[in-house]
């Protein structure tokens, strides 16, 4: 039996505890990330494509400290947090 190597995702989840959903919008997503490389670095954030019940396009960005994740909201006032509840039947 040969092992596998985890996913991409899960090795984000394992290195970057902190996770933020923000609303992808094509406009900002160049300010953003020039942001995030400017003043987080290329090796402390990770983003990945999130997809909410209601097919609105939204990006989650992992930070490895709460601290980085404060400044990151703080620092960009265009990005849009974003959050949805589940409405659908229960199992």
């Amino acid at each position: 039996m040969g092992s596998r190597s985890p996913h991409r995702y899960d090795i984000i989840d394992r290195e970057f505890p902190v996770r933020l959903t923000i609303r992808a919008d094509p406009a900002t997503y160049e300010i953003t990330r020039r942001w995030l490389q400017r003043h987080v670095g290329a090796n402390n954030y990770a983003t990945t494509p999130q997809r909410m019940w209601s097919s609105t396009r939204c990006l989650c960005v992992y930070f490895r400290s709460l601290h980085t994740a404060t400044s990151f909201i703080l620092g960009c006032p265009h990005i849009q947090l974003t959050g949805e509840v589940y409405e659908g039947p229960m199992r």
